[in-house]
C-alpha cells in the first residue's frame, strides 16, 4: 500500500545522512558505515531521526503559513520505525482545535516512522 503525502515529501539519501552526520557530529556506524550497519539488528544503514522529522516541520510551517514554528512550541516526538536511504517520507498532518498539530511521518509503503504532537504557544 502506498501512502498519500499530500504534496509534502522528502527522499532520504545517503548524501543527506552523511551531511547530517557532519553537521551534528553523530557518526554512529548505524548511519555512516555500511558494513557495521549491515551487521546490526537493523541489517543496514538507517537515517538519523531528525531526517525523517523534517517532513513534519515542512508540513507544519506550510499549514501555518510561517517560515518556522512559533517560539515556545513544544514538540513531542516518538520514533516508530527506521528510515533508510531510498525511502520517501511524507507527513500526514492535522490540526486539533487551533492549539495542537498532530502528525505522522510515513514512508512510501505506509509504515509510520515518526509520530509528532506539537503544542503551539498560548495553548
Amino acid at each position: 500500500m502506498s501512502a498519500d503525502f499530500g504534496g509534502v515529501r522528502d527522499v532520504v539519501t545517503q548524501d543527506a545522512i552523511d551531511a547530517y552526520a557532519e553537521l551534528s557530529g553523530d557518526f554512529n556506524p548505524l548511519h555512516v558505515d555500511p558494513r557495521a550497519a549491515a551487521a546490526s539488528e537493523f541489517g543496514g544503514i538507517i537515517a538519523h531521526g531528525p531526517i525523517a522529522l523534517q517532513a513534519f516541520f515542512r508540513a507544519a510551517t506550510g499549514r501555518l503559513g510561517v517560515e518556522a514554528l512559533p517560539a515556545g512550541t513544544a514538540v513531542k516526538v516518538t520514533y516508530r520505525a527506521p528510515t533508510r536511504p531510498g525511502d520517501t517520507i511524507g507527513c500526514e498532518l492535522r490540526q486539533e482545535d487551533g492549539t495542537e498539530l498532530l502528525a505522522e511521518c510515513v514512508k512510501q509503503d505506509g509504515t509510520v516512522v515518526v509520530s509528532v504532537r506539537a503544542t503551539l504557544p498560548g495553548a
